[in-house]
């Protein structure tokens, strides 16, 4: 197959997690290209076919360039998938000023200069799909991570907006409940085996797996979701029912 038949997915923090996972579930079909601010955890993906690029994705001139290269490389986007994300845990009254700008600057601006690259007709197709990691935080918020649920409930709402103002090109967003990730595995003083067990006893199906959100991503992403846009998808087990 031919790069410009496979498409172009562009896959923002690729190096752990749903992000890695997406980059690794798309080689196969698309021609792909994975970026994170360490190249040395994109490493092992070079060998799949998948180009490698390193940048701070907050650094949004950067991005810009690092986009543009990209795409004068493989070609226009056909698939943005946007993993890079930021949680810390911890009381609103004790979060210093310049935490709760890192967490919004990752959870929510990022995700909105994006958004504008997206829609320029130089860098993606007009049957292009944006699909951004959320979280169920934005619709259940909890303590400790108020912040956090405020950026993602942010992002949820550019969606929305976004899916009309860059049609035809599609938006949309899957919000995972609880996964075991790096991320997560931070925390493990609260994110501990009773956490775990409790969650996956309250869940109906219970705890939601990396895998389980890739396929929900891999699935937005094809010609078969090709009238589902300005949706936030739901990978949680019923968690939050």
């Amino acid at each position: 197959m031919e790069a410009a038949e496979r498409g172009h997915a562009l896959v923002i923090g690729a190096s752990s997690g749903i992000g890695r996972a997406v980059a690794e579930r798309l080689a196969p079909t698309h021609s792909v290209t994975a970026l994170a601010r360490r190249t040395d955890r994109l490493e092992a993906l070079a060998p799949l076919g998948i180009e490698i690029a390193s940048c701070d994705a907050t650094d949004f001139e950067a991005l810009g360039r690092a986009v543009e290269a990209a795409v004068a490389k493989r070609g226009k986007i056909s698939s943005l998938v946007l993993c890079a994300g930021l949680q810390k845990i911890k009381p609103l009254r004790i979060t210093k000023a310049d935490e709760l700008g890192e967490m919004l600057r990752v959870n929510l601006q990022l995700p909105l200069v994006l958004g504008g690259l997206f829609t320029s007709r130089k860098l993606t197709h007009d049957d292009a799909v944006y699909c951004a990691v959320s979280s169920i935080a934005a619709a259940r918020p909890e303590p400790g991570i108020v912040a956090y649920a405020a950026a993602k409930a942010g992002l949820e709402a550019m969606v929305k907006g976004l899916a009309r103002e860059a049609a035809p090109r599609r938006v949309v967003a899957v919000a995972p409940g609880w996964l075991d990730t790096e991320m997560t595995q931070s925390y493990a003083n609260i994110y501990n085996e009773e956490f775990r067990e409790r969650l996956g006893k309250s869940a109906p199906r219970g705890i939601a797996t990396v895998e389980s959100v890739v396929d929900c991503i891999e699935f937005l992403l094809s010609p078969a979701a090709g009238f589902i846009t300005g949706e936030v998808i739901r990978v949680d087990g019923g968690a939050v029912l």
